[in-house]
Order: C-alpha cells, then sequence, then structure tokens
C-alpha cells in the first residue's frame, strides 16, 4: 500500500512539474513581428496570439487569434507546441486587448462581424462567457471552446464575404478581348 502512495505522489508531483515548466506569456514589444505576415504586430489592433515552441529560445507572435488557431490546427510543424496564449477580450477594447490566457481555455465568438489584424474574420477569445454573450448579442457570431473549434473552421476562407462579382464579371470580360 505505501508504494501505491509514493508512486501516487511522484506521478502528481511530476504532472505539477510539467505544468510549472511551460513557458509564460511574453508581452508585444515594438520589435514583435507576426509569424505569418513578419509585420509589426504593434501597428495591428485587435487581440494577438502566440505559441512556445519546443527548443526554441522565443515564441512566435501571430497578428490575429485566428492564425494562433490554425497554427495549431496544421498536421504539420516544425516543433512541438509547448503552449499557446491569446487575448483575453473580456472587458478589453479592439485597439487595447486584454491579457494573455492560455488558448485553450478561452471562449471564442466566431463567426461575428470581427475583423482581426490582417483584415481577415476573427475568433474572438475571452475568459468570461457573460462578457462572450454580449459580444454575440452586439456583433453576431457564436461562441465555441478551442476543442469545438475544427480545423477547417480555421484553415478555410480567411476573408469576409463580399460580393465582388461584377469585378470578376469585369476581368474575365477584358481578358476575352
Amino acid at each position: 500500500m505505501r508504494k501505491l502512495v509514493l508512486v501516487s505522489v511522484l506521478l502528481l508531483a511530476a504532472c505539477k512539474d510539467d505544468v510549472v515548466n511551460l513557458p509564460d506569456p511574453v508581452e508585444l514589444t515594438e520589435e514583435a513581428l507576426g509569424y505569418y505576415c513578419q509585420m509589426a504586430l504593434v501597428e495591428h489592433d485587435g487581440p494577438k496570439g502566440q505559441a512556445h515552441l519546443d527548443g526554441m529560445p522565443a515564441p512566435i507572435f501571430f497578428s490575429q487569434v485566428r492564425d494562433v488557431i490554425a497554427y495549431l490546427h496544421m498536421p504539420e510543424q516544425s516543433h512541438a507546441v509547448q503552449v499557446s496564449y491569446v487575448q483575453d477580450m473580456t472587458g478589453a477594447t479592439w485597439d487595447a486587448p486584454g491579457a494573455w490566457m492560455p488558448t485553450r481555455e478561452a471562449l471564442y465568438v466566431v463567426g461575428s462581424d470581427a475583423v482581426g489584424g490582417m483584415g481577415a474574420a476573427e475568433f474572438v477569445p475571452f475568459s468570461d462567457k457573460l462578457a462572450a454573450e454580449a459580444f454575440v448579442r452586439e456583433r453576431g457570431g457564436r461562441i465555441m471552446t478551442f476543442d469545438e473549434i475544427r480545423p477547417e473552421d480555421v484553415l478555410g476562407d480567411t476573408a469576409p464575404v463580399e460580393d465582388d462579382t461584377d469585378d470578376i464579371n469585369a476581368r474575365l470580360k477584358a481578358l476575352g478581348q
């Protein structure tokens, strides 16, 4: 019985060490660049994301939350992800996003009229369900957990839908002449 208790204590201690050893979020600086766009993040409004990768000294940053979620859903990556964070929009504004929180703990408003830092539809993260519900009433969308978001939700069309049929038809007509 003593061996079972000792093994249980050691296993719990090992699990605790794994959580303690995860890197903390890094605050954005003027030098922080978006992983995909290589543009300065401080020049873009809206919440951002960051991912800490095994063997890398600094996190990679994302200019919008949707991008970090897409990165986490991609089947191939160069390094394992230790932890990722998004900026909490509970009590925050679009030009001053809130504190960093673990990506997997956030509630996301998906399908609203919110547009992220790169002009694509945004997944807006909240730590508080009431704040997320208020955002949905004001801006539309639905609330999802990280585990409910499917790869096709983030890896599909990222641009807001616009009717550009006239432009496409004009370009096709010009090509035919």
